[in-house]
């Protein structure tokens, strides 16, 4: 996601996907904001003009426990970032949902205050 082409040119259609889904990588894979917002913009290549992108993801949160002691720094974003970064990267928000974490749920394996649900459709 951090490459301007994800994919090789052959791993798609040449007319771009109908409907991309990425779950819990964006915000992992990108160091900032501003990578966030490009990795949108290089996935969105991939999908056709009016194709879908399921978007789900973590907010707020700076980390993630991915056994003992190897903790992965995350960027930490929310609901306003993410809508933005969704229209800087040229889709059309068409539903966000969040879900709030509810304190007894934190387990320590992560800081996450809650979770978004985007569907999106690239224009």
């Amino acid at each position: 996601v951090n490459r301007p082409q994800p994919l090789a040119h052959d791993a798609l259609p040449s007319a771009g996907a109908d409907c991309l889904v990425s779950s819990f990588c964006l915000e992992s894979a990108s160091p900032d904001l501003a990578a966030f917002t490009r990795a949108l913009g290089h996935i969105g290549r991939l999908l056709r003009p009016g194709g879908h992108l399921l978007l789900i993801g973590a907010l707020g949160i700076t980390y993630y426990m991915a056994g003992d002691g190897v903790k992965i720094p995350t960027v930490p974003v929310n609901e306003a970032q993410v809508c933005a970064s969704l229209k800087e990267s040229g889709y059309t928000l068409i539903r966000l949902e969040v879900y709030t974490v509810p304190q007894d749920m934190n387990v320590g394996t992560d800081d996450a205050y809650g979770v978004f649900f985007v569907k999106a459709m690239k224009e």
